[in-house]
């Protein structure tokens, strides 16, 4: 009998894949048969293990009452790497529910979690198929850096194969997704590897019944990584590509000024290289690596890149949830600081917004509740950063420049902010308009891909400067 306050979590096998048993409800994740069936059993056994804690360690900082979990499976390999991933997540969630950090910090530091045995599983050797068709795999949300990064790839020739992981909490967001996936496959060919992904569930408050919050986002990146693990070994792949652009580094303090808030840890760079080394690790000797073409570049760069040199790829891009009524029959609900964000920035680098979808103008006076920059919100953390803010500022001043006519460009024209971007503009050019770090971009392409950014990066300062 385990303590009330520990309930258990169990892991079933399937026919394609395993499930997560959680309070005598059952959570599938469901791949193609043949992928999971080609798993070596010792490896089935390691992943479950890992992907069980994965999943499931933040529920006691969701759910009330909760002191631990008791996992039915043996200790994960990579606890230390997962306990760490989500300590980091921790000042990120509390900023944006707007609880105390410390408090939240020392309530998961006296969690316990207990396992049916304390023998660590360790990797066998996963052998590689005897074709070999992907050289890459590449997590597609359809936002505008998986897009980029699947275009990348396939200029690179790393013959990228797509996979989509379907989170069932995503109701509007998947429908919308499922419309692209298909495109994806009878415009370009490109068929989705789809990743049924019940157990997404428990990170959903309402599925809980538990006061939103922000527990188990930040685990999505790592846990991604380890469920691409069994197709990219089906496909021969050498590599797992993630969007992670620069900014996925970029902190900020918290208000007291006490602790380092990152807004979205599992995407920064220094955490990319411990995915990496996970990775790795279970596909030694045949290592298959983690990484992120699209490091070197800032989101600006990321959304001009895209529409200007794959626009066909850019008529697929979908950064909104699509909530609410607006959301039901467009991907761009129109309605939201992702939509503002997103419209900006076409905007700002000399696209037309059309080009990835969007229906109507999102710079009008209403608008206005969207930038932080003018005075509005934002719910996701990143907005609270300066980076944040110098982005804004920089692309009002871009659009300014290219002579948009549209109601809030023309109110930043006449005020000081535009005054502050001209005395600023070789600084602000020079941060988002370059090629900053490019540690995970894997060695064996990384000059390939610097030369095309030197390309998109020089003209577009050329225009920049001629402005």
């Amino acid at each position: 009998m385990n303590p009330a306050g520990k309930p258990s979590i169990a892991v079933d096998r399937t026919e394609d894949g395993y499930a997560l048993i959680f309070r005598a409800r059952s959570y599938p994740v469901a791949y193609p048969k043949e992928v999971w069936n080609s798993v070596p059993e010792r490896e089935r056994d390691l992943l479950t293990d890992n992907l069980a804690y994965a999943a499931t360690m933040h529920l006691p900082m969701k759910m009330p009452g909760l002191s631990g979990l008791s996992y039915m499976t043996t200790r994960p390999l990579f606890e230390p790497y997962f306990r760490h991933n989500m300590l980091q997540d921790i000042p990120s969630c509390c900023d944006v529910d707007g609880s105390d950090i410390g408090l939240g910090i020392e309530r998961f530091l006296g969690l316990e979690y207990s396992f049916a045995s304390d023998d660590i599983r360790r990797p066998g050797t996963w052998p590689l198929p005897s074709s070999r068709p992907a050289g890459a795999i590449v997590p597609l949300t359809f936002g505008k850096d998986s897009l980029l990064t699947f275009a990348l790839a396939e200029e690179l020739g790393l013959r990228p194969k797509g996979a989509f992981v379907d989170e069932p909490s995503f109701g509007r967001e998947r429908h919308h997704k499922e419309i692209l996936s298909r495109r994806m496959k009878d415009e370009f060919g490109h068929e989705l590897v789809i990743v049924d992904h019940q157990s997404g569930m428990l990170r959903d408050s309402e599925h809980l019944g538990t006061e939103p919050d922000e527990y188990g986002w930040g685990l999505q990146s790592t846990e991604y990584a380890l469920l691409m693990l069994p197709l990219a070994r089906y496909w021969g792949a050498d590599f797992i590509l993630f969007g992670n652009e620069q900014t996925a580094a970029v902190t900020y303090r918290d208000k007291e000024d006490r602790w380092t808030v990152h807004p979205c840890y599992d995407q920064s760079h220094d955490w990319t290289r411990h995915i990496d080394a996970m990775t790795s690790q279970l596909t030694d000797p045949y290592p298959v690596r983690t990484g992120s073409l699209i490091e070197p570049l800032m989101d600006l760069m990321v959304q001009r890149i895209l529409v200007k040199r794959y626009p066909r790829y850019a008529a697929l891009q979908m950064s909104c949830f699509a909530e609410g009524e607006a959301g039901r029959d467009s991907r761009w609900c129109h309605e939201c600081d992702i939509c503002a964000k997103m419209y900006l920035m076409c905007v700002a680098s000399g696209v037309d917004p059309s080009m990835v979808g969007f229906r109507r103008s999102m710079l009008k006076s209403s608008d206005r509740r969207f930038f932080t920059l003018l005075g509005g919100s934002s719910r996701f953390p990143y907005s609270r950063t300066s980076a944040s803010r110098d982005e804004q500022l920089f692309a009002f001043s871009l659009a300014a420049g290219f002579g948009s006519d549209e109601a809030l460009v023309r109110e930043f024209r006449n005020s000081p902010l535009r005054d502050e971007a001209l005395e600023r503009g070789g600084e602000l050019l020079d941060r988002f308009v370059s090629i900053h770090s490019s540690d995970t971009v894997p060695s064996a392409v990384r000059e390939q891909t610097l030369k095309i950014f030197q390309k998109e990066i020089a003209d577009f300062r050329r225009c920049c400067e001629a402005l």
